[in-house]
């Protein structure tokens, strides 16, 4: 069967048909998938059967894999998994219950965030727990030419503990973030405009969850900026949502895409994901 790749959205996202990721993948099953990251931001492989050492040996092709700071919600045997689930077994949880529940990009609050995420679906909803997808090159490509020039001059703070404080502290809610955590990913500092490695266009860098401030500005003066930013990068024109079926693995590039889970669905609904996330490399300023 030959390998069949179409948009699934105007803005970004591509179906991938044709291809087995149980098995080993070819070189040249390899580049096509290589290219169509490049091209489409999002690749969706619907129907896929796999274990998770079959899972971990896909995710590897594309490189290393990081352990997530957050160590109780590996998955027993494979610390490249986070498990992201909201299952209680034996009185624990087997996973993170509502990470991502913001829009983010994976692991923008390191000094060499993510390269990519592979999210597999083992247990879904019947309705709800869908996830979208934007694209932040036409994020970036919709500025005013003068906007565009200053945001490349500039620099934002990126903190993991601040989706705590702006999503959840607020509203009375327990931080879900322990110390052993936050010392372990302290602020870090990216160019609010990054060139992407392989194909060159240039990304907005920032997100809702994790992206705090501008360099040398405080919060509040950051906050009328910042705001207006995510407004216009989450707008439903640069947005792919995904609907979920069961063994779906969906491969997103967060170095031009950023995503939001949506928490539609009831406390006793399971949803149980498994995730690998490949190391990237420090972004690269324009």
């Amino acid at each position: 069967m030959s390998i069949s790749i179409q948009k699934v959205s105007p803005a970004v996202g591509a179906m991938v048909k044709g291809v087995d990721l149980s098995v080993a993948v070819p070189p040249d099953t390899f580049e096509v998938l290589e290219g169509a990251l490049a091209e489409h931001g999002v690749l969706v492989f619907r129907d896929q059967h796999l274990t998770p050492a079959q899972h971990v040996a896909f995710s590897h092709l594309f490189g290393s894999l990081e352990t997530h700071v957050i160590s109780e919600a590996l998955l027993e045997g494979y610390p490249e998994i986070y498990v992201v689930s909201n299952v209680v077994e034996d009185g624990k949880p087997k996973g993170r219950p509502y990470a991502g529940t913001y829009w983010h990009s994976d692991l923008s609050y390191k000094a060499a965030p993510a390269m990519g995420s592979m999210m597999y679906a083992l247990e879904i909803p019947e309705i709800g727990g869908d996830t979208m997808f934007a694209n932040m090159y036409v994020a970036y490509d919709t500025l005013s030419p003068g906007l565009q020039r200053m945001l490349e001059h500039l620099w934002a703070v990126h903190d993991f503990g601040h989706a705590d404080r702006r999503y959840f502290s607020k509203r009375g809610a327990a931080a879900r973030l322990n110390e052993t955590a936050r010392k372990k990913t302290p602020p870090v500092e990216h160019p609010v405009v990054c060139t992407h490695p392989t194909t060159g266009r240039k990304a907005l860098f920032i997100n809702p969850g994790f992206t705090s401030r501008f360099v040398d500005m405080t919060e509040e003066e950051s906050e009328p900026l910042l705001e207006y930013l995510f407004e216009h990068i989450t707008q439903p024109a640069f947005i792919y949502r995904h609907r979920w079926e069961m063994n779906d693995l969906v491969f997103w590039d967060n170095r031009c895409t950023i995503h939001h889970a949506i928490r539609d669905y009831g406390e006793d609904t399971p949803r149980h994901m498994h995730r690998t996330t490949i190391c990237g490399e420090k972004p690269v300023p324009v």
